[in-house]
C-alpha cells in the first residue's frame, strides 16, 4: 500500500479534531477564545496552538491542491518545504498544548487537541518517509 495515500485523510482527521477541540467550551479555564486569554502564558499557548494549526492547514490545501493538479507542486524543493512547514505547524501546535497542560490540567478539549496534534505528528513522519528527497540518493 501507497503510504502517502494516508497523508490526505489524516490531516483532515487532525484539523477537524483541533478545530472541534477550539469549538469547545470545555477547556479548564472555558472558552478557548474568551476566558483563556487572561495571562500571558494562557495567551502564548493558544497563539502557539492556533498559528501551528494555521501553518497545518495551509499544507493541508496545497496537498489537497495537488491531488487536483500533477503540476500543482513541482520538484523535490517544494516537497521539502511542505515537509519543513508540516513540522514546523506540528511542533508549535505540541508547544501550545505542553505550555497548556503545565497551566491546566484534566480537560477533554486538551485531550481532543492532543490527538490531533499527534495525528499530524504520525502525517510529517509519514510524509517525511514518502518524502522523494530521501527516496532518491
Amino acid at each position: 500500500m501507497n503510504v502517502s495515500l494516508l497523508i490526505l485523510p489524516l490531516s483532515c482527521l487532525a484539523i477537524g479534531l483541533c478545530i472541534t477541540s477550539l469549538a469547545l467550551p470545555y477547556w479548564r479555564c472555558g472558552y478557548f477564545f474568551s476566558i483563556c486569554l487572561l495571562s500571558l502564558m494562557q495567551l502564548i499557548s493558544v497563539v502557539l496552538f492556533c498559528g501551528g494549526l494555521f501553518i497545518i492547514c495551509v499544507v493541508f490545501i496545497t496537498d489537497v491542491c495537488g491531488v487536483c493538479s500533477d503540476s500543482w507542486i513541482p520538484g523535490q524543493v517544494c516537497a521539502t518545504f511542505r515537509v519543513l512547514f508540516n513540522a514546523l505547524g506540528v511542533s508549535a501546535m505540541m508547544a501550545g498544548n505542553i505550555l497548556y497542560a503545565f497551566i491546566f490540567i484534566d480537560s477533554w478539549s486538551f485531550i481532543l487537541s492532543l490527538t490531533g496534534s499527534v495525528i499530524a505528528f504520525h502525517v510529517v513522519l509519514l510524509s517525511l518517509f514518502t518524502s522523494r528527497c530521501l527516496q532518491s540518493r
